[in-house]
């Protein structure tokens, strides 16, 4: 993905997907596939090792506890690795997301990987609309298969 996003100050930045609930389908539209249990990966960060779903190529897939779970300077490092993540296994919020220290760790973590130009899928079951000031609401939404683009479809 290159296109920038019309009037945004990070003219770099690359908008990804925020995919609700994540199927086979609406993966597939953007050339993504779950990872076999075969491609999890420890990644080496910084001397450390970061347990990821998988690390091939530019794509990094992660599940969100794994991602919250790491450093700061682990992301900044895996940002510059990787271009392209997919954050899968993203819950909805319990409570106002300015509550939750987990949440909060998270949105950093995206305002770091906006800076670092990465193009970012997340995915969750259901999640709610986010307001204008989060950095989630410069990701486009896809709630179901029939808001993909008709014959994109890279998967089965």
């Amino acid at each position: 993905m290159t296109d920038s996003l019309a009037g945004n100050p990070q003219s770099a930045f690359r908008p990804g997907r925020i995919i609700i609930p994540g199927t086979a389908r609406q993966l597939g539209t953007f050339g993504l596939f779950v990872p076999a249990p075969g491609q999890r990966r420890a990644v080496e960060v910084a001397g450390r090792t970061l347990d990821v779903k998988s690390a091939e190529g530019s794509l990094l897939w992660i599940g969100f506890r794994e991602l919250t779970g790491a450093a700061a300077r682990d992301v900044a490092s895996l940002a510059s690795r990787y271009g392209e993540w997919v954050v899968d296994g993203i819950p909805a919020p319990a409570g106002p997301v300015a509550a939750s220290p987990e949440w909060q760790k998270f949105l950093d973590i995206v305002d770091r990987l906006f800076a670092a130009d990465v193009t970012l899928f997340l995915i969750g079951a259901a999640l709610p609309e986010f307001g204008a000031d989060s950095p989630l609401s410069l990701l486009l939404r896809v709630e179901s298969d029939e808001e993909l683009p008709a014959g994109q479809s890279s998967g089965s």
